[in-house]
């Protein structure tokens, strides 16, 4: 295959002479056009870039107001015409519909019927010039809204003025405003705007800042007839009422401000009123309106007192007042063309800027030329300004001082011929390793090898430093972190935070920053104050003689002042006993002593048993065991003997205790009952597991909380044994019930079997966590339900059983916070909290109050120290050897003895200061001259100041002691003014920007030109500054909205199909009311975009079959009568060979040939064309006949053989896999690139919605034989396959706009005895568009890939293909 020839890119030719305008009147439009043919593109070549269309306003004057409405006029046209639409009258009228069109159909022709709200498209576009709609001045122009001016002018600036005039100035009305407060019930009129009034704003604000306040707008005309809210009737919504050809807008009453205006002149007096109903509060009505001016003469005058002008200089200048032409009557300010008549009066001056003076200022002195004897020196000169209030110079452009002289910027100058100097010996080490030390060095008068040194033959002038500053970068420092939250809860506590030490961006171990100054990582934090228990004292005893008891007061108290709180504040557990046993003395006995009776002798003491607390659990998990001591003490606390303590029960000493079992007990579900009626069982099985779920022995689980594994069932009761037993009703005595004989066993006799227990519901389980039980009812029945006590013992349903609720709360504490006082007896403080293992926090009384640890307790109960003081360390040295520094010192606090004690101790007394400011000697600096003069008189030159280092106020001969990195510059680039040039850059002018939004580029040209004009070498023009060639334009965001297309037809004619529309993101172009169907990104557009395709259902499919025929094979004979065959086979639409194709359709398999070769030899007696064969042989069935083409005979299918127009086609041999035309469907989301390499994906990252998409292939083409013309859009013979249908040898896309075509058609004419003929070309069409053409040798094939964004390709010739005998 070979490439077509070089591609040529299209040019345009010139343009057209404008045509005729669109408009007689009220601002038409021109065209001229021109066309992309010089020359026209070729082989692929691009298509011309730029408009075809220009547009020219033309006949701008305005129409009399007599004519109609330019839009109306196009509806009246169709007036009449009913377009057979149901229900529309044969006379009907349209008139224009505005209200509820979308932005982009603005220019198409909307109209509505007459006295109806039905309306429809009656034009895709309006004429040229009509306006866009009733709110604009924008016009349209070929379906496209564009900006013009209220002057008719496309792309005109002008506005009305606020008097309604186009390109007015504001002086020809003024502004009428008022306010209305009365209130009467009913119509209260307002005021009468007249005739001729613009900008009408009437509002009423609510009295109670709510929309409902029983005042109302209303709009009546001069005749009493109400135009908006009369009879007492209130619009809530917004409305527009038309007054002639002005439109009042109003708010609605349903609003806090109710509001009516109109920016249109009214033609017609009309009357704002207000109405006044319900609680009649006061209106409030402010109005305002614009009337023009009486039509006797304005005065207009000069004004001298406008607004200051900036000052003509920056120092010692002069401002100006803005001269202004007025007019007279309200002094409102208008164009200065008004006041041409009139004298300019004197300009208003005034001094400005005094404060400062412009004037040469020397910066700098070089040094001096020679080192002895006279030399000279450069200054370096500038012009400044000098502010007299700080003595500040600035540096300013040099010509504010092109008025004075400039100075020399040169001078002489001695150098010192003294051959004696100083010596100086080498620096000592630094003082200090960083943060800024010094350095010292020793200066000596004279030779260092002569003795003695005399300083007076030195200049002290000439002296350089001995002292210098070193190491000046910042030592490492303390960092710290945040402090944490204060550890206790009450009290005083401790808060703790991070320190470091840290240089530049490292952390450093501590030893390199002074342990001296670490901050604290550990400081106090109070919260409020703990609450303890307080106690008072005993009262007295309840008996005067023998055991009593006494009691006394416990208080929770909080604070110095013991505010007395709930005892739930204070630890339960530490609560001091409120209530003691007493016995004052022992009662005398009362009763007489029997003879012989020996009174015992009274024990002296009073015994009772003491114990401690239990010890922990033995066991973590299960059965354990716990301790505690068990002593009997006397009423001293003293140990007594056990014996003494045998009249009171000893408390064990030991007992058996579980934290929590090791195991837990799992039940199943209960089975079914045993029994279908009466009383039965029902078990379930019970296992011991572990925390994970696991199966373990059953002794890892408590038995005593081991769940039942039975209980007892009842059903409904079993049918009687003996219908004739009888059964008499309980006595209402209350006495025996059943007086049945009682057998031997003590069981009834006879029904005694129908007694049966019976169970209740469970109760809610005795405890909220680990280790309840619940109870239910269970009691002894008869079959009536009577209470008996004769049921079976053993077959007791349990009464009582365990639950479990989870684990219990159990109490957790945290550290102890710092003690209150240093000394003396303080409190701290600890968290103490009741909560589950997994952190669930509970209120205390879930947890076992009495075993609360505390959470506080006394601490630092050493007595305080006496008389403690402060005591200071002395002052450490000034930390800065030069300038402001600071001196250090330790505070302490010590007792009287001296011993140092916490700084809490001295916290009453005011603490001497730790730190405190300090100077040292004035620090070296440097100091700077005045700029010498520029070296050059034009153009670049240096200029050069003096710059020494000042220590004291003397100047130091040496530099080594101000720091070098702060030196100022001795020297700078300076330029006078430009030296004359004889070349300059010319600009031209800028080119359009090359987007309308979202930041573009224009361009201009930048020329390097001589002083004749001409062009000449950028090179003379390179020492001046070259303008810019490119900026950046409309920078501004661009806008971007969903557009939709319509929806196509049902893509199939019976089942299942689709609907596909054009969904595309469009800018919204700033100034324009209409959209652009551009190619933006979907990701520019919000939200997710409307679907582009849509389902549709028709009728179903009838199942189809079809004869499938081959290729007739050859001729049996090659000379003469033979036969050829072909394969006929029976398939269904799925390809599957089937027998349900009727037998009456099927074509031939064989028949009869005779070869041309000598049946025919001689063309010339064969007919030219399907109708010559009509005409010699007469009426035949369609079908394959040889023909003379150019003196070939070639088989040529013939069909509407039966018609009197016969058709030729040329059968296609190869088939429909060989013949096809395509335009692809997908089209990429990111289309300026071309993935896997051109090469086509179906998993793209693609949209299927190209409306245009189809796929046609063809099994026979149409021939035009005179024009030896394969015709491209002839179907007969064409299969659609998918989407639209694609003419012959015609291909394309809308995928990529980055030369990545993806449509496809192929050409294979091979045995027919055609070709395509060699000047055949195809030619690309569209956006980007590109085609990719391949041909064979011999013209029989052609392929081609055609696209772009989008684009396609179709032959040269358009509609024809060109083909030539093979």
């Amino acid at each position: 295959a070979e490439h077509d020839a070089t591609p040529v890119d299209g040019a345009w030719g010139g343009w057209s002479p404008f045509g005729s305008c669109s408009r007689t009147c009220g601002g038409g439009i021109k065209i001229a056009v021109r066309e992309c043919n010089q020359p026209v593109p070729k082989n692929g070549g691009k298509y011309c870039v730029g408009r075809r269309m220009k547009f020219r306003s033309c006949n701008s004057e305005p129409c009399s107001k007599q004519k109609k409405d330019f839009r109306e006029e196009q509806c009246a046209a169709f007036d009449g015409r009913h377009f057979n639409i149901n229900g529309l009258p044969p006379n009907v009228r349209w008139v224009p519909k505005y209200s509820g069109i979308q932005m982009k159909d603005r220019c198409k022709l909307f109209c509505r019927v007459a006295g109806s709200t039905a309306y429809y498209q009656l034009r895709d576009r309006v004429i040229d010039g009509t306006p866009c709609g009733p709110d604009t001045n924008d016009i349209c122009v070929q379906g496209l809204c564009r900006q013009a001016g209220c002057d008719h002018v496309l792309n005109s600036k002008a506005r009305r003025d606020k008097c309604g005039v186009c390109g007015g100035d504001n002086s020809s009305c003024k502004t009428v405003a008022g306010t209305f407060n009365m209130v009467r019930y009913g119509y209260n009129e307002v005021v009468r705007i007249p005739s001729g009034a613009t900008n009408i704003d009437v509002r009423q604000h609510s009295y109670s800042g709510k929309p409902e306040d029983d005042n109302y707008l209303a709009v009546s005309n001069s005749r009493g007839d109400f135009l908006l809210n009369g009879e007492f009737v209130v619009s809530m919504f917004k409305r527009e009422i038309k007054v002639g050809n002005a439109v009042i807008e109003y708010s609605g009453s349903d609003h806090v401000i109710e509001r009516i205006n109109c920016t249109d002149r009214i033609e017609e007096e009309i009357i704002v009123q207000v109405l006044s109903v319900g609680n009649l509060y006061n209106p409030d009505v402010r109005y305002s309106y614009n009337i023009p001016i009486e039509d006797k003469p304005q005065q207009f005058v000069w004004d001298a007192y406008g607004p200051w002008q900036d000052c003509s200089r920056p120092c010692q200048g002069e401002r100006k007042r803005k001269i202004l032409c007025s007019r007279e009557s309200d002094r409102v300010v208008v164009s200065d063309q008004r006041c041409h008549g009139a004298a300019r009066p004197a300009m208003v001056t005034e001094p400005c800027n005094a404060e400062c003076e412009i004037r040469w200022h020397v910066a700098r002195k070089s040094e001096c030329t020679v080192p002895c004897g006279v030399g000279y020196r450069t200054l370096e000169i500038y012009c400044a300004k000098l502010s007299r209030a700080d003595g500040k110079t600035q540096k300013v452009d040099e010509r504010y001082c092109s008025s004075q002289r400039k100075p020399d910027n040169k001078e002489s100058c001695h150098g010192d011929c003294n051959p004696g100097g100083w010596e100086y010996s080498s620096w000592s080490e630094c003082s200090k390793s960083c943060g800024g030390g010094s350095r010292r060095r020793a200066a000596v008068c004279g030779k260092s090898s002569e003795a003695g040194s005399d300083e007076s033959k030195c200049s002290q002038r000439d002296k350089l430093t001995t002292v210098q500053n070193c190491n000046e970068f910042l030592c490492p420092a303390w960092k710290t972190g945040d402090w944490s939250e204060c550890l206790v809860t009450c009290g005083k506590g401790y808060k703790h935070r991070q320190t470091w030490c840290q240089f530049a961006e490292d952390r450093l171990d501590d030893r390199f920053c002074d342990s001296m100054s670490k901050p604290e990582s550990v400081q106090t934090c109070q919260q409020q104050d703990c609450a303890s228990w307080q106690v008072g004292p005993w009262g007295q005893c309840t008996t005067s003689c023998g055991p009593g008891y006494q009691m006394r007061a416990v208080k929770c108290v909080v604070g110095t002042y013991g505010s007395v709180m709930d005892d739930t504040e204070c630890n339960a557990a530490t609560r001091p006993t409120d209530t003691q046993d007493c016995e004052l003395t022992q009662c005398p006995i009362s009763h007489p002593v029997p003879p012989g009776t020996k009174v015992p002798s009274h024990l002296p003491h009073k015994t009772q048993w003491r114990f401690g607390s239990w010890t922990q659990c033995s066991a973590t998990c299960g059965k354990g065991t716990r301790m505690r001591y068990v002593s009997c003490r006397d009423n001293q606390g003293g140990v007594a003997e056990d014996s003494a303590c045998s009249h009171l029960a000893k408390p064990p000493a030991r007992e058996v205790c579980s934290v929590v079992a090791c195991g837990q007990w799992k039940v199943l579900e209960w089975t079914s009952c045993s029994v279908s009626c009466g009383q039965g069982k029902t078990t379930r099985q019970v296992v011991c597991v572990n925390f994970s779920d696991q199966i373990v022995d059953v002794v890892e689980c408590d038995a005593d909380d081991r769940p039942a594994t039975e209980q007892e069932c009842a059903m409904s009761q079993c049918p009687a044994a003996r219908s004739s037993d009888s059964r008499p009703l309980p006595s209402p005595s209350g006495g025996p019930r059943n007086n049945l004989p009682t057998t031997a066993d003590g069981r009834g006799g006879g029904r005694a079997q129908a007694h049966q227990w019976r169970t209740g519901p469970w109760g809610a389980c005795s405890s909220t966590c680990a280790g309840g039980f619940q109870r239910r009812v269970v009691v002894c029945q008869d079959e009536n339900g009577y209470a008996v006590n004769n049921c079976e013992e053993h077959s007791k349903p349990i009464e009582q059983r365990s639950c479990e609720s989870g684990p219990c709360p159990q109490w957790v504490y945290g550290n102890w916070g710092e003690c209150t006082k240093p000394c003396g007896g303080g409190i701290k403080t600890r968290l103490v909290a009741c909560q589950r293992p997994n952190g669930e926090r509970f209120n205390d009384l879930s947890c076992e109050i009495l075993d609360k640890p505390p959470d506080r307790e006394q601490c630092n109960t050493q007595s305080c120290p006496s008389n403690p003081h402060w005591s200071t360390d002395p002052w450490s040295s000034c930390s800065s050897a030069c300038g402001k520094g600071s001196k250090n010192r330790k505070v302490s606090c010590v007792t009287r003895s001296g011993r140092p004690v916490p700084e809490d101790n001295c916290k009453h007394l005011t603490q001497p200061s730790k730190e405190r400011s300090c100077r040292g000697r004035r620090c070296p600096k440097w100091k700077a001259g005045s700029w010498g003069e520029c070296s050059a008189s034009c153009g670049n030159g240096i200029q050069e100041r003096e710059v020494f280092c000042e220590v004291g106020n003397r100047r130091s001969p040496e530099e080594t002691e101000c720091p070098p990195s702060s030196r100022p510059a001795s020297s700078q680039t300076c330029r006078v003014t430009d030296c004359p040039s004889p070349y300059r850059w010319s600009k031209g002018e800028w080119q359009s920007c090359s987007k309308s939004c979202g930041s573009g580029h224009r361009r201009r040209a930048v020329l390097c030109m001589d002083q004749t004009g001409e062009e000449v070498h950028e090179m003379f023009c390179v020492d001046q500054r070259r303008p810019d060639d490119s900026e950046s334009c409309n920078t501004h965001v661009c806008e971007f909205i969903w557009i939709t297309g319509d929806w196509t037809e049902c893509s199939a004619s019976c089942g299942q199909g689709y609907h596909r529309r054009l969904v595309s993101c469009s800018e919204v172009h700033a100034g324009n009311d209409n959209y652009e169907y551009g190619h933006q990104s979907l990701s520019n557009c919000p939200g997710t975009p409307p679907e582009s395709y849509m389902p549709c259902s028709q009728s179903p499919c009838p199942p189809t079959h079809e004869w499938r025929v081959g290729v007739w094979g050859p001729c049996s004979v090659s000379c003469g009568g033979g036969v050829m065959e072909r394969t006929v086979q029976c398939v269904s639409t799925e390809g599957q060979g089937s027998d349900s194709c009727p037998s009456e359709t099927k074509p031939e398999a064989s028949k009869v040939c005779s070869s041309p070769a000598c049946e025919l030899h001689n063309s010339c007696h064969l007919p030219t064309s399907c109708s010559d064969v009509q005409s010699l042989s007469g009426v035949q069935p369609d079908g394959e006949q040889f023909l003379n083409v150019q003196g070939k005979a070639l088989k040529v299918y013939c069909a509407g053989m039966q018609t009197d127009r016969p058709q030729e086609y040329l059968t296609l041999t190869t088939g429909e896999g060989e013949n096809y035309s395509e335009v692809f469907g997908f089209r990429l989301i990111d289309p300026t690139q071309c993935p896997a390499n051109g090469t086509r994906r179906e998993d793209c990252e693609c949209r299927r919605d190209y409306t245009a998409a189809g796929l046609s292939t063809f099994t026979r083409v149409r021939l035009d034989l005179s024009k030896m013309h394969i015709i491209t859009i002839d179907w007969q013979f064409a299969f659609t396959r998918d989407g639209h249908r694609v003419p012959f040898a015609t291909a394309g896309d809308c995928y990529s706009a980055a030369r990545c075509p993806q449509g496809r058609f192929s050409i294979n004419l091979s045995g027919t005895g055609f070709q395509i003929a060699e000047e055949t070309k195809w030619i690309s069409q569209g956006n980007y568009a590109v085609a990719d053409i391949h041909k064979s040798q011999d013209g029989s094939r052609v392929t081609g890939m055609c696209g772009g964004y989008c684009g396609k390709c179709t032959p040269s010739s358009g509609s024809y293909l060109l083909i030539t005998v093979a």
